[in-house]
């Protein structure tokens, strides 16, 4: 029994190294529905649209587009990740963002801001191929 546990740890330490090594590549065109609460405007939904124009090692830049009632707005972001992407995060000027890659073609997301006029936003969003 002993050499059974011992052979079934040794594996799972081999996948994880194994996906750890997987190289991540996140560029690209994101799109899902997204929830925000805020402070002063209340609860938001709609369109969130991330575009990874560009990825050097464990480090990405692009923007995320959200649509809202007042029209689309635009936000440049920059990120990094460690290896195999377990923990991912990015900012822009004003928040930070956390990621979740779920698989190849799934992210999650989430935002927040502090300050005044503190919020928070989640999103899942599929990559377009």
């Amino acid at each position: 029994m002993k050499l059974f546990t011992t052979s079934v740890v040794l594996a799972s330490l081999i996948a994880g190294q194994a996906l750890a090594a997987e190289k991540v590549s996140l560029v690209g065109t994101w799109t899902g529905q997204r929830e925000r609460i805020a402070k002063v405007e209340g609860l938001r939904e709609g369109v969130a649209t991330l575009v990874i124009t560009e990825q050097k090692g464990r480090t990405f830049k692009g923007y995320l587009n959200r649509s809202n009632k007042d029209g689309d707005v635009k936000e440049d972001l920059w990120g990094a990740f460690t290896p195999g992407g377990r923990l991912m995060v990015g900012s822009d000027d004003e928040g930070i963002y956390s990621f979740d890659l779920v698989n190849r073609n799934t992210l999650d997301y989430c935002y927040v801001e502090a300050g005044n006029s503190p919020r928070s936003v989640c999103a899942r969003l599929s990559r377009k191929r």
